[in-house]
């Protein structure tokens, strides 16, 4: 049985969620549950203390309220708390989450549970192809709890402002190996998240948003380091904005000179921080980000695109046909990937390696025989012809995966013709009366549909080239037309309903993909030979630099020694000096 990438299910998405949930409740109280972290007043804090706005009330002596004012204080870790009212303050947060309470972590829970499923669900439903694989949600999710347990860490050991999280780190992330819709998705999450671990402030949230929603934008449709780290430039600006927005509304004005007055505790200054950090984290750690998300490297990619690789060369001399078909595909579908904004590389090198599985019976496969030589198919029923046809696909993931190759890779091995149908045999099958009582199953191919544009595009070009190779004359218009109908029948069959291809995607691809079958087969000026039909005219031999020098010296020498030996030429008569006798006068 042909084992592929796992797809989440209702319960899949559920259950994710629910553990997900449960350890960010664990990161958000991680210090209340140990008694040595509580901060007393009139003693160093063992870490730092985020104490959330409170309304402090003024009275005086007749009990009326002289003056109300708000106050947030931060307690850095080994600092002593010695105001009176701060330490009132400080006792009374400390009273009331201490010990943690079981209505307060089942709230938290119950919040945190709702954001992971409505992301989960969002992958799984909404967002195109590789988003509803069970191995990408639990990455995603692991890379936001190590990101969220590194921001609890930095702020219970730094006074540093909450601003300073690179919170933006995981949508650049998503917006590289997923797309941009769920990195929006993404950074709508962690915004709410991660702004728990200071008490779901609406002004730091909106910062969040600001630094993760830019940095996706910024980050554009090239995917390059560069681009990385100008996103976070473009986060930094942003979020700064919002946070001087927010001050201007929530406190009625914002002052610049007192923000200076304090770089290290300045939020403002902490927001452009942020949004700078969240380019350089998410540039730093995209090799992990690759691992973790179930992605392929660059470097790896042009590692398996050598052609001296051993799998490669097996293919070559044992399935030479075969190979030819993959190194045509591959240019085809590097083309088309980038016309779309897909990853060309990717799609070049899944190209390469995805009907290695014709390497262990080349012979039943059309382009592997030599001219004149007869097709095993003729003496076996369709419905074992159809078997071992089939079997290329369930022996090429095998091979690769045994090979060590990257499942992204391996994935084109198994996708390439996803569900579809061999025609072919099964119109036979039907032709000679189905005696063995077959149906359609047994004619369909043992993989799953493209999940990825890559993938996607591989399948397409697959028909295509093969197809491309009967099209004569190879002009334009019968192109086109052999295109469009490959097209129409994988839409018509569902084969590119979980691609994410729109269809302004499949127009690209379609006018791509035509211009460079007529580059391929572009017709060029006949050969002497070639227009010479009653005789066959010599043809020109080998011959080195050398031999052409030695050959033009000879036949010098020879023009020189002709010349040498031809006779003299007679020589002409004297003319005669006398006059010539004049006629006499009448």
């Amino acid at each position: 049985m042909l084992r592929t990438r796992i797809i989440a299910t209702t319960v899949t998405v559920f259950v994710i969620s629910a553990v997900f949930a449960a350890l960010m409740v664990f990161v958000n109280r991680a210090e209340t549950f140990v008694a040595p972290t509580r901060v007393e007043p009139g003693e160093p804090a063992p870490v730092t203390l985020r104490v959330p706005w409170t309304r402090a009330l003024e009275v005086d002596d007749s009990g009326s309220v002289t003056a109300v004012h708000a106050r947030a204080p931060v307690i850095g870790r080994g600092e002593v708390v010695t105001d009176p009212e701060q330490a009132a303050m400080v006792r009374a947060y400390e009273d009331a989450r201490r010990p943690p309470q079981a209505d307060d972590l089942l709230g938290l829970w119950f919040v945190y549970f709702l954001i992971a499923l409505m992301l989960t669900a969002y992958m799984r439903s909404l967002s195109p192809g590789r988003g509803a694989l069970v191995r990408t949600q639990l990455g995603l999710l692991a890379l936001a709890f190590a990101l969220l347990v590194a921001a609890k860490a930095l702020l219970l050991a730094l006074p540093v402002p909450a601003q300073a999280v690179p919170v933006g780190a995981l949508a650049i992330w998503a917006a590289l190996f997923l797309d941009r819709r769920t990195a929006m998705i993404v950074g709508l999450s962690m915004s709410f998240v991660c702004a728990s671990l200071v008490g779901f402030r609406l002004a730091v949230a909106a910062v969040y948003l600001a630094t993760s929603v830019t940095s996706v934008l910024a980050l554009g449709e090239k995917k390059t380091s560069a681009r990385i780290l100008t996103s976070g430039v473009a986060a930094a600006a942003a979020a700064a904005g919002v946070y001087v927005a927010a001050r201007a509304i929530f406190d009625g004005g914002f002052d610049l000179a007192s923000e200076l007055a304090a770089p290290w505790r300045s939020p403002m200054l902490a927001s452009v921080v942020g949004g700078l950090w969240s380019g350089a984290v998410a540039w730093a750690f995209q090799g992990v980000a690759v691992v973790i998300l179930g992605a392929v490297s660059r470097a790896r990619l042009l590692e398996l695109s050598d052609l001296d690789q051993p799998l490669l060369k097996k293919m070559a001399e044992e399935a030479p046909g075969s190979w030819e078909h993959s190194r045509a595909m591959a240019n085809l579908a590097e083309a088309a990937a980038n016309a779309i904004g897909a990853d060309a590389l990717l799609t070049r090198v899944g190209a390469y390696y995805h009907d290695l599985g014709k390497s262990c019976q080349a012979k039943y496969f059309v382009e592997n025989l030599q001219p004149g030589e007869q097709t095993p198919h003729r003496k076996i029923p369709p419905d074992l012809s159809a078997d071992a046809i089939m079997a290329h696909v369930v022996e090429g993931v095998n091979i690769l995966r045994r090979g060590g190759i990257p499942e992204p890779v391996v994935e084109f091995s198994y996708t390439h013709h996803g569900t579809s149908v061999i025609e072919y045999f099964w119109h036979k099958t039907i032709e000679q009366g189905n005696p063995r009582d077959r149906d359609e199953s047994f004619f369909r191919y043992p993989g799953m549909r493209p999940r990825t544009k890559e993938t996607a595009i591989l399948m397409l070009v697959d028909s295509i080239e093969a197809a491309s190779r009967t099209i004569d004359p190879p002009d334009r218009d019968r192109f086109e037309e052999m295109v469009q109908r490959i097209l129409f029948v994988k839409l018509r069959q569902g084969q590119l309903d979980e691609s994410g291809l729109t269809l302004q995607d499949l127009r690209t691809i379609s006018i791509r993909v035509v211009d460079s079958l007529c580059s391929m087969y572009h017709s060029r000026i006949k050969y002497p030979w070639q227009e010479k039909k009653e005789a066959a005219l010599p043809l020109p031999g080998a011959a080195t630099e050398a031999d052409v020098a030695r050959a033009r010296e000879e036949a010098a020498l020879k023009e020189a020694a002709e010349a040498e030996a031809e006779p003299a030429p007679p020589p002409e008569p004297e003319p005669d000096n006398e006059p010539e006798p004049q006629p006499e006068a009448p």
